[in-house]
């Protein structure tokens, strides 16, 4: 059964570049790269010293990140950790600033729903021009491929020419296409139920 070989860190290998262990009296090659002092950002590659497979397992076991550091800069660390420390802001606080390149397909008008404006950032002002779609009616309007929003008008005329696509005598009485007629006024009638949008 083969042994677990640790890789070096750097993905080199020992034949690439010959290094001394950094640890005093060792004459063994250094494979195993270490930090210095604590980086808060990558390193040069003078930042790091190399050690043999036993003195690394050594300075790892007594390696600490948060030496030095107070218990307030610690949670502070571990804070901007979350979102490895880039600035982060309150969802909707940075509208204006945003261009309208960042617009995005919204074929079924959530961010009108959820208050967003047409960017789709929250906090806008608009108000709402009609309640939130519910599964049905979403459901309803995916079948007839329309978008919420439609009026009676575009419900009728598109129930109109699929009822005439799908209709058996048009297709000779073919089951699936029955099938499909069938879910298209279920639909239909659904919305008009619903009154729609």
């Amino acid at each position: 059964m083969a042994k677990n070989r640790e890789i070096p860190l750097d993905g080199g290998t020992a034949d690439a570049m010959p290094r001394q262990c950094a640890h005093e009296d060792c004459f063994e090659s250094g494979e195993f790269r270490a930090p210095k002092a604590r980086l808060l950002d990558r390193g040069a590659p003078d930042d790091y010293q190399w050690f043999c497979l036993a003195h690394i397992r050594e300075f790892n076991k007594s390696w600490n990140f948060f030496d030095g550091m107070s218990a307030e800069e610690v949670l502070r660390y571990k804070d901007e950790d979350i979102t490895g420390h880039r600035p982060t802001w309150k969802l909707g606080t940075r509208t204006a600033s945003r261009q309208r390149e960042y617009r995005y397909n919204d074929p079924f008008d959530f961010r009108e729903e959820m208050g967003a404006d047409e960017d789709g950032f929250a906090g806008n002002t608009k108000t709402k021009t009609r309640p939130p779609v519910d599964q049905k009616e979403r459901e309803a309007l995916a079948v007839l491929n329309l978008k919420p929003g439609c009026g009676m008008d575009e419900i009728k005329r598109r129930h109109k020419e699929l009822a005439k696509k799908y209709h058996p005598d048009v297709r000779g009485g073919d089951k699936k296409a029955e099938e499909i007629l069938k879910n298209i006024n279920q639909a239909y009638t659904h919305l008009r139920s619903c009154g729609n949008s």
